[in-house]
């Protein structure tokens, strides 16, 4: 029983879960401080930096969620168009609270947030790929095969007692 539950299919659901759930928290704490120390607004690789980790984030709860069985060109292009649905998303809602530095800026600033997020999202369609039990190969030669189950000795078969 441990040995199903324990199979490539539920390690691969609950690693990115975890991961998932650890950025999530990471993002949460740096966003709080940012607010708290204004470093949105004095660090200009601040702002550059949260949104890779937020795409990266996002990339890594989609791959978790889509449960690819392995790399593909499908699973990559699912986690990049989620993530940038996400950060179109986010910049609309950015815009319509005037949480902007400047509207002469705002093409750039948007420009680079969304490629950064792009990046993270390919970030975690890599980490995809290169997680040794993760690869398609591995995946195929992984997968348990089928035992024929013995009992122990205190529970006879009912062949004995016939």
């Amino acid at each position: 029983w441990a040995e199903r539950f324990c199979s490539n299919h539920y390690m691969r659901k609950s690693y990115f879960l975890y991961c998932g759930l650890g950025l999530s928290i990471l993002l949460w704490v740096l966003n709080s401080i940012a607010l708290d120390q204004s470093l949105y607004w004095s660090l200009g690789w601040y702002d550059i930096m949260m949104h890779f980790l937020a795409g990266l984030t996002i990339g890594v709860v989609v791959v978790w969620f889509l449960n690819p069985q392995g790399w593909s060109l499908r699973s990559f292009l699912l986690v990049l168009m989620y993530v940038m649905v996400v950060s179109v998303a986010y910049e609309i809602f950015e815009y319509m609270n005037g949480l902007t530095l400047s509207t002469q800026e705002y093409p750039i600033d948007t420009t680079i947030d969304l490629v950064m997020d792009a990046i993270g999202a390919i970030f975690a369609a890599i980490v995809l790929r290169w997680t040794p039990k993760f690869s398609s190969k591995q995946m195929v030669d992984s997968e348990p095969t089928p035992r024929e189950f013995s009992y122990p000795e205190q529970y006879p078969s009912s062949s004995k007692g016939e």
